[in-house]
């Protein structure tokens, strides 16, 4: 009897340190949970926002459309054009980076002010992927209608291409994007010529992510 009240005995003694220390981790975990960082609205590219060191960020695609535009507002190149506002075709923009985002994004906050303050018109019936089917299916039928063609005159086509590189020294890495846009003129006595080009680059170093600039 003795020996079975001993063992007993023992072996709540050992449970105890194992019940202590169960309790204690899942305090732990609780207490990390609850220091976690809430959802919270911020600023678009603000002083807010998370900053890495190899990758594209908001605050480095708002700023090259911010600068870009406003080298072609400065220039008033699209001022120029034979047609009131001037017509303006999207082409290819190409990212050259390991970084993953919708190009659309460089483009349409430049697009928006110059649509809506009357400066330039943006053809979105071209191509085999047109922004508008709906407006190509339009001018198909007016064609088929008419027996003429239909053609929407472009003054200028944009180009660009958005690059990187990259470099280390211990654990310490960089990255410098550049991004590029380019104007062609695609009508009138310049036709075929660069009229406009604007690089904007960014360059990052660090060794992690971090919230803010």
């Amino acid at each position: 009897m003795r020996t079975t009240v001993s063992s007993a005995i023992r072996s709540r003694t050992n449970t105890l340190p194992l019940a202590l220390s169960m309790a204690a981790s899942m305090a732990a975990s609780m207490a990390l949970v609850a220091c976690g960082s809430p959802a919270k609205r911020i600023e678009t590219g603000g002083p807010q926002s998370i900053t890495t060191v190899t990758q594209v960020d908001d605050q480095d695609i708002m700023g090259a459309s911010t600068q870009m535009l406003s080298s072609l507002l400065e220039l008033g190149v699209l001022k120029q054009a034979e047609q009131k506002p001037a017509v303006l075709l999207i082409d290819r923009i190409t990212n050259d980076t390991t970084s993953e985002f919708p190009i659309d994004n460089l483009v349409y906050g430049m697009r928006e002010q110059l649509v809506n303050s009357g400066q330039a018109a943006v053809n979105t019936t071209y191509g085999a992927n047109p922004e508008s089917k709906l407006a190509q299916d339009e001018a198909k039928l007016d064609q088929f209608e008419t027996g003429e063609r239909v053609r929407i005159k472009n003054d200028f086509a944009l180009t660009g291409r958005i690059t990187e590189v990259r470099r280390a020294a211990g654990n310490v890495r960089q990255a410098t994007f550049t991004f590029r846009l380019t104007l062609t003129a695609t009508s009138g006595p310049r036709k075929g010529l660069e009229v406009w080009t604007k690089q904007a680059q960014f360059t990052k170093q660090g060794t992690k992510a971090s919230v803010g600039f």
